[in-house]
Formats: C-alpha cells, sequence, structure tokens
C-alpha cells in the first residue's frame, strides 16, 4: 500500500501543475507592485506566444566572475515579465526547462535532488543526479540523472526505472533540436536514451553501448577498436548512428552503414531531426578559419549550405517543410543576422548580444526566436522574433527561449 501511494503521489501533484501557466488568481495580491502588465497575445502580434527563461541576480553580484547569490528565476512572455521564482533556483543553465506549458527546475544539494513545476516542489529523492535528459510527455515527468560517483539513473514521475552504475550518458546536449537532451519520444510514443559502458582489454579501454527505449534494451553495440560515436537516435524504432569506424565516417540505419563524404575538419557532428527523418548536422571552416560552413545533410544529399567569410560565425541552421534559416554571427559570436530562406528578417549591433546556452535559440516554422544576453556587463538583455525586439535590463542571463 505504502509502495502504491509513493506511486500515485507525484501523478496527483503532476495533475495539480495542470492550470495555465503562471495564472496568478489566488495566488498574487493585484495591488502588489511587482504583478506585471499582462503579456501581449500572440494573435495580437501574428507569432506564435514565445516564452523566455532567464537567470537574475541583484545588482551587486557579478555573476560573470562566479557571483551566485540571490539568484532568482525570471519568465517572460513574448517580452513581457509575468513571473519570478526564487525557491529551488540554481544558477545553472541547464537546471530550468519549458516543456508542455511550465517551467521544470532541477536543483540539489548533494544529498537530494528536487523536480519543481512553475516553482513548487513535485517530488524529490536522495543523491545527487544531474539532469542530462529531462522531458515532460504523457502527463509524466521523464528524468535521465548523471550520478557524480558514476551511473545512470532513468526515473518516471521520481520513480527508478532503470539504472546503469557504470553508465556513461549520450546524446546529452539540450539544444532546440532536441529539447529532452539525452531523452526523446520515438515514434511510438516510448522514450529513448542512450548510454556507453566501459569494457577494459590488455591493450586499452574501449566502451560498448546499450540503446534504451523505458527499461527495454533495443539494441546492444559491440565495443571496436578505433571507432568513435558521435550521436545516436531512435526514429520509427531505428536506431540511427553517426559513427567514425573502419577509418572514415559512417551513418547506419540498424545495420545498414553508408560511408559519409564530409568536409575536412567536420565538427559540431550530431543527428537531427527534419521533416520527419533523421539528418545530419554539422560545421567545417577552410582558408585558416577564415570562411565558416555549416550545413544539414543526409546520407547522400546536401539539404542546406551556409557560410560566411571574414572570421565571422554561424550560431545554427534549421530546416522545417522545406523553410530554411541560418543565424549568423560576428567574430566575437554575437549574433548579427538572421535571414529565413534567402530575406533577411534581422539585425543587431556588431559585438553586443550572445546566445549565452544552446536553448538560447528556437526555430518553429517561418519564426526564428532568441534569447540573447549582453555581452559585458553595461549591455542590455534582448528578446528577437524574427524582425521584433525587445530590449532588456536585468544583472543575468537567459537560460533559454521555448514556443507554446
Amino acid at each position: 500500500m505504502k509502495k502504491l501511494f509513493l506511486l500515485l503521489l507525484p501523478l496527483a501533484l503532476l495533475c495539480s501543475c495542470k492550470k495555465p501557466l503562471f495564472d496568478k488568481t489566488g495566488r498574487v495580491d493585484p495591488d502588489d507592485p511587482r504583478v506585471r502588465p499582462s503579456a501581449p497575445d500572440s494573435t495580437r502580434w501574428g507569432l506564435p506566444d514565445v516564452y523566455a527563461t532567464a537567470i537574475v541576480f541583484p545588482d551587486t553580484v557579478n555573476w560573470r566572475k562566479g557571483g551566485t547569490f540571490g539568484a532568482r528565476m525570471m519568465i517572460y512572455k513574448n517580452g513581457v515579465l509575468v513571473d519570478s521564482l526564487e525557491k529551488y533556483v540554481q544558477p545553472n543553465p541547464e537546471s530550468a526547462h519549458f516543456q508542455d506549458g511550465h517551467l521544470w527546475t532541477n536543483t540539489t544539494d548533494g544529498f537530494e535532488t528536487w523536480i519543481t513545476c512553475d516553482g513548487s516542489p513535485l517530488f524529490s529523492f536522495k543523491g545527487e543526479e544531474r539532469m542530462v535528459g529531462f522531458l515532460v510527455a504523457d502527463g509524466s515527468v521523464h528524468t535521465l540523472g548523471q550520478r557524480p560517483g558514476g551511473g545512470i539513473c532513468y526515473r518516471v514521475n521520481g520513480q527508478e526505472v532503470f539504472s546503469s552504475e557504470k553508465g556513461v550518458a549520450l546524446s546529452a546536449n539540450f539544444s532546440s533540436d532536441w529539447e529532452g537532451g539525452a531523452l526523446y519520444r520515438d515514434t511510438d510514443g516510448g522514450v529513448c536514451y542512450s548510454y556507453s559502458i566501459p569494457v577494459s582489454t590488455e591493450t586499452a579501454e574501449m566502451w560498448e553501448y546499450r540503446v534504451m527505449k523505458g527499461a527495454e534494451t533495443l539494441k546492444m553495440i559491440p565495443a571496436m577498436a578505433d571507432s568513435r560515436l558521435y550521436d545516436i537516435r531512435v526514429h520509427g524504432n531505428s536506431v540511427y548512428r553517426l559513427e567514425y569506424r573502419y577509418g572514415r565516417m559512417c551513418f547506419l540505419k540498424d545495420d545498414e552503414l553508408k560511408a559519409l563524404e564530409l568536409p575536412e575538419g567536420a565538427t559540431d557532428l550530431r543527428l537531427v531531426l527534419v521533416d520527419g527523418e533523421i539528418r545530419i548536422k554539422g560545421r567545417h571552416s577552410e582558408s585558416h578559419r577564415t570562411i565558416s560552413h555549416m550545413w544539414i545533410r543526409g546520407a547522400d544529399t546536401l539539404l542546406l549550405h551556409a557560410s560566411i567569410a571574414h572570421c565571422r560565425t554561424i550560431a545554427d541552421v534549421f530546416m522545417d517543410r522545406g523553410e530554411k534559416a541560418v543565424i549568423y554571427c560576428d567574430s566575437e559570436d554575437c549574433v548579427h543576422e538572421v535571414y529565413l530562406d534567402s530575406t533577411r528578417v534581422t539585425t543587431l549591433p556588431m559585438e553586443l548580444y550572445t546566445p549565452y546556452t544552446a536553448h538560447a535559440i528556437h526555430y518553429k516554422k517561418g519564426v526564428v526566436a532568441m534569447a540573447l544576453t549582453g555581452d559585458t556587463s553595461i549591455d542590455d538583455n534582448i528578446i528577437v522574433v524574427n524582425d521584433k525586439k525587445f530590449p532588456l535590463s536585468f544583472n543575468g542571463y537567459f537560460t533559454g527561449v521555448y514556443f507554446e
């Protein structure tokens, strides 16, 4: 009976988090000066609702030099502040996740880890786990934690579903390509992730890989000498890999292998989902890094290619149903121009606004949203949605931008 209660409690708490995001009814005195004006309705500006999250510090704290005192989480909707959270906030860019219409945070004191929804504790569990995967799916909260002493743990609503004492999570970077980091949904709705475990031989330590759906092992990939796995994802119950083996870069669907002809020095290689197909995203440079390139391609076909010269860079490229977006940066990695297909929709001053995290830029068919942090302490921060700009003055940095 106690076990059943523990299983049902997180679900009951999750249901309590289903009211509209940041609905202050019954929570805030309307005369409270902290209450902000309502955010503009997206139907009035012809674009999707855009939320941005930020870590904000008192003006006396120098967060650029490691100061963390008094950190708060600020939430903006369509450029307007709608809420501020002070409890269960840690100044870690990957401790906050905006999914399913709610803001989720994960915090730890080294002995216990808490998951909160819109600032209210949802559940906790013993021990410290760094969230490398976070996904809200079918009313449940799925987490994949990397333990500091080694090993991973996959949980649903805080309850352990699978763990590996020596596992190291793969594909754990949170970005707008994979908002759940190491966790993502297959086409049948199953939640997938992958991990590696070390295999020692007489001559070297190698790694074997396990691909999981929930607690089930979909595929075990044996260790191989002189190989390196760059990324791995499941789509349509097939396992896709981007892997260096046999002295060349390869794209694999299950056990079907295709050698890739990539530019020399290709980096930042990862798998992305474009129009229902797994594709490859990457970048390279040439002429002593004076020309930067970024692209999306299939195993045999180049789908998108962008380049820029004079030591400038490309922050990211996106594709969706035939439309393309390219975000160009200056030589200081600050966003300067945004193009939708061949049309420039945004220009920003040079050396001023930087994407502080991988979640700071998001793309949805025809719309680029950016939450950019001022490059120095005297610069404002800014939210940009296509050609609309919302400068904001606060001492801190944006952690991400999201569509809802």
